[in-house]
């Protein structure tokens, strides 16, 4: 499937997940259209792919029905996609967790830049170095406001930090979803770790 085709099946889901009152509560996806759109279209059947709360309505591309989604807590396992936790430092150590289980696929995950600041996305990538675990970590970056002090979260970027530990990292428009499809497909053909960072206006 296109990028563009993922983003108007994925438009459609996110506003019936919104009007059906989903639990545990609708969350649009808002600006990270595109990002999730590119990041699921870039796929192959095989992958495993772990969502957010925020980034669950991309499972229709996956042919997820989307009564399925309803229950926002609930994966779909015929489909490979992990149920979506609200903690993305811990989606990180189960897709790292997933790639394991199946060197030849990709596991990706979706974090933001709060989830980067946890302790438990450090280990994520940390343990993906070493390991050389195929994971795809798909960081959203947007401008943050006042209630979100990221100054005392992360002492660097998340492009920083993974070049520390060595995880190939490339950075694209996330704005633009078949240049995160782009990305993200070379990612997950390569060999290790990977951090893509969609940067968002």
């Amino acid at each position: 499937m296109t990028p563009a085709t993922a983003l108007e099946r994925i438009r459609a889901a996110d506003a019936a997940l919104s009007a059906s009152g989903a639990t545990p509560f609708p969350l649009p996806i808002g600006e990270l259209l595109p990002v999730v759109a590119g990041t699921v279209s870039a796929l192959s059947r095989g992958d495993w792919w772990v969502p957010g709360l925020r980034e669950r309505a991309g499972a229709v591309v996956r042919d997820v029905p989307l009564e399925r989604l309803i229950d926002g807590l609930a994966g779909a396992r015929p489909y490979r996609v992990a149920p979506p936790s609200p903690d993305g430092a811990l989606r990180a150590l189960y897709a790292v967790g997933l790639a394991l289980s199946d060197p030849q696929r990709a596991a990706v995950v979706h974090l933001g830049l709060g989830s980067m600041g946890d302790g438990a996305a450090h280990e994520a990538l940390n343990l993906a170095a070493l390991l050389e675990a195929n994971v795809v970590f798909v960081v959203a970056v947007h401008p943050l406001g006042d209630g979100a002090p990221l100054g005392r979260q992360l002492a660097t970027s998340p492009a920083a930090l993974a070049a520390g530990l060595g995880v190939a990292v490339t950075e694209v428009d996330g704005s633009d979803a078949e240049a995160v499809a782009g990305a993200v497909a070379d990612a997950r053909s390569q060999p290790g770790p990977h951090l893509v960072v969609a940067r968002l206006p």
